[in-house]
């Protein structure tokens, strides 16, 4: 059985074929977290941390939690670059580019396009895949027509997990049509209500989704909550 855990914002425990896997793990100053970093810590052999793009609220404690406890840090290229500037050991970043697939821990984790913007390399989402399953975390994005190709090239996509907050990234409305294009068994939506101009319920994206894919089953996550499938 695979689990999701929601960190709040966009960060999520995942734990997949056995691993213990990282995405986005803003824990130091995110409002919505239910852990601090000390209790993060406590968390059992992780062994990967993803990184989507380096915004603070998504590069957040990564570079910390690499230093630490020895995971190994899949992201672009220039994130790599500035990890092992910031401490972390050569052997442990996997500083990849769009496209490419690296093997850790008995998972097969790709780098997938995001439309969004950073400081250092370009930003990305992740289809992790092991155990049969596939999860999709969209980083930060706008809705793009190839969200397609992800679903024909790495899918089924068993879980889907997808920003709808606005302003930043894609709203309800583009994130609906997103499951529409991925066409995942389940989504999560993220990236919403951390912050005043965002999204603050996910009301919309569950009623659209209903509606326009109700093949796509919705859970709503409150922070601290988790996921199994």
């Amino acid at each position: 059985m695979a689990r999701a855990l929601w960190l709040g914002h966009a960060a999520f425990l995942i734990e997949l074929g056995g691993t213990k896997l990282l995405i986005d793990p803003w824990i130091t100053g995110n409002p919505s977290c239910p852990l601090t970093l000390d209790e993060l810590r406590d968390v059992d052999a992780i062994a990967i941390v993803c990184v989507s793009h380096d915004h603070a609220d998504h590069l957040g404690d990564a570079f910390e939690i690499c230093r630490r406890q020895g995971a190994k840090l899949v992201c672009v290229y220039e994130v790599g670059v500035k990890a092992q500037e910031a401490g972390v050991k050569a052997d442990n970043v996997c500083g990849m580019n769009v496209g490419g697939t690296v093997e850790l821990g008995g998972l097969k984790i790709t780098l997938v396009p995001a439309i969004h913007s950073c400081s250092s390399g370009v930003p990305v989402g992740f289809v992790i895949r092991g155990e049969g399953k596939a999860v999709y975390h969209a980083g930060d994005t706008a809705l793009f027509g190839d969200m397609a190709l992800i679903k024909k090239l790495y899918g089924p996509i068993d879980l889907a997990l997808l920003p709808i907050g606005g302003y930043y990234t894609m709203g309800p409305v583009e994130a609906a049509e997103a499951v529409c294009l991925l066409e995942p068994r389940a989504v999560v939506p993220m990236h919403y209500a951390t912050f005043p101009v965002l999204v603050q319920s996910a009301d919309e994206f569950v009623r659209l989704v209903q509606e326009k894919h109700p093949e796509t089953k919705v859970v709503v996550l409150r922070p601290g909550q988790s996921y199994e499938f």
